[in-house]
């Protein structure tokens, strides 16, 4: 409507938007009485038949006014058959015709309907001005508000000037007589006690799932909203880490004092990881608190389990942990290897191989990936000595695939091979051993304390990979 009083001010100067809201058509559109201003929620007229009679209205020029315009609340509800119903009214609408199309979900309006429009996006109302905002008017209306209640009203709005509006209209038709304090706002939106919710934090965080519990049942007992707890919890996680991350970011000027010295004591007493690890875990339980039959149980299932998962071991920590004695043992298996490596390796003529698998890591370090596929994946292996393998075949065979493995061998090493298949019982192939081997070894690792605590918080993980140092 302020911009149908722009549009249509009978004393507006040539230079300005402003509407003086006090001539005929501003007092009008006002008092939703002007006929040349027709209003239409979406939400409730979806079909083409009610954008059938817009459409046959503007042809008419206004009664009154300069323009005629039509204004569309929740423009986004329209049906896909009134939107095509009204592209060609937008594509060449009359010069005495104004559209006002309004909207939170411009992401389904069709393409082809915005690029026929110009498109304003009116941003939040930062808390700070919403505080002052409603300081005026309670200044105005004589009424008694606390600031502190002020400003949990702003803040529980999401920048909407509507909102806070109406939080403050069932604010003051709580205790009309009275001064409206913090407790009675707090009371009326549901709120928790903001020393017990920071206390319910660090509880939270220093693993004692025990004060967990007894904050969270007082929080409940004095009429707090389960999933608001929650939602406190989120916020605080954010406000902790913003302190934790740019600390000269965060606003004070919209925080109280409290919360402001409670976020930076939080912040001595956290890593980045951990709080990271909370607000991922804090996420994700109210998602699914939303599709539970019981929110309280739900919650508190939630708050112990972050719990829990605050108590475990930072992984950081573990791997850095008798760091130089890892280095140091590091440091021995390589020169171990590369003394032994130098000494199979240096001369092909005094080389040493000493079993089947040590043979395929020297043909894999050759980069004969074919001969070291059929070595492993074929070849059930009997006997083994330098230079000669007796072994069964997996599967069909040739003569021409025998001799291939023995030639390239024979060049490889620089020594002559036998080859010698057998029908005797014999090993699986090596790949196969390998990936028994491998699933033996993942076995053992999920029996490791801390891998059996990180798999009960995340059932669904799975140990993919094994990596060795």
């Amino acid at each position: 409507r302020i911009l149908a009083k722009a549009l249509n001010c009978e004393k507006k100067s040539d230079n300005s938007f402003e509407p003086c809201g006090k001539c005929d058509s501003c007092i009008s559109i006002q008092e939703d009485c002007n006929l040349d201003v027709i209003e239409m929620d979406a939400a409730s007229n979806t079909g083409v038949d009610d954008i059938r009679d817009i459409i046959d209205n503007v042809k008419y020029k206004p009664a009154i006014c300069k323009y005629k315009i039509f204004i569309i609340d929740e423009v986004h509800m329209l049906s896909k058959n009134a939107f095509n119903a009204l592209l060609k009214t937008l594509e060449e609408p009359p010069e005495h015709s104004k559209f006002i199309f309004c909207t939170t979900e411009v992401r389904k309006i069709p393409i082809t309907v915005l690029s026929r429009c110009q498109r304003f996006d009116l941003r939040r109302v930062s808390e700070e001005q919403l505080r002052k905002h409603l300081q005026k008017l309670v200044q105005k209306e004589k009424v008694n508000v606390d600031d502190t209640a002020l400003k949990i009203i702003a803040s529980s709005c999401d920048g909407s000037v509507r909102d806070s509006l109406s939080l403050l209209d069932q604010a003051i038709s709580v205790n009309e007589e009275g001064a409206i304090t913090e407790k009675e706002v707090k009371e009326m939106l549901g709120l928790s006690d903001r020393q017990t919710i920071w206390d319910l934090f660090d509880f939270i965080l220093s693993g004692s799932p025990n004060e967990v519990i007894k904050c969270f049942d007082d929080l409940v007992f004095t009429g707090c909203d389960p999933l608001l707890i929650l939602e406190d919890l989120m916020n605080i996680c954010h406000l902790v880490t913003r302190v934790l991350a740019t600390p000269s970011s965060v606003n004070t000027s919209s925080l109280s004092e409290y919360d402001f010295s409670r976020a930076k004591d939080s912040a001595t007493k956290l890593n980045m990881s951990s709080a990271a690890k909370c607000w991922q875990l804090l996420l994700k339980g109210h998602n699914e608190i939303q599709n539970s039959y019981s929110v309280k149980e739900s919650t508190e299932m939630v708050l112990l389990r972050i719990t829990y998962a605050a108590d475990l071991p930072d992984l950081k920590n573990l791997i850095n942990k008798d760091s130089e004695n890892v280095k140091k043992k590091l440091t021995e298996n390589y020169i171990g290897k590369k003394d032994k490596g130098d000494k199979e390796l240096n001369s092909e003529n005094n080389l040493t191989i000493g079993s089947f698998e040590e043979l395929l890591v020297f043909v894999k370090s050759k980069k004969e990936m074919a001969l070291y596929t059929d070595l492993s994946d074929k070849l059930r292996l009997i006997d083994y000595k330098l230079g000669y393998i007796k072994c069964s075949i997996e599967g069909k065979y040739s003569d021409i695939f025998i001799t291939n493995i023995r030639n390239k061998l024979n060049v490889l090493t620089g020594k002559e091979w036998d080859i010698n298949i057998s029908e005797e019982e014999s090993m699986m192939p090596y790949s196969q051993l390998k990936d028994l081997k491998l699933e033996k070894k993942k076995e053992n690792i999920k029996k490791n304390p801390l891998v059996e605590s990180l798999m009960r918080e995340f059932p669904k993980s799975e140990l993919s990979e094994i990596k060795d140092n």
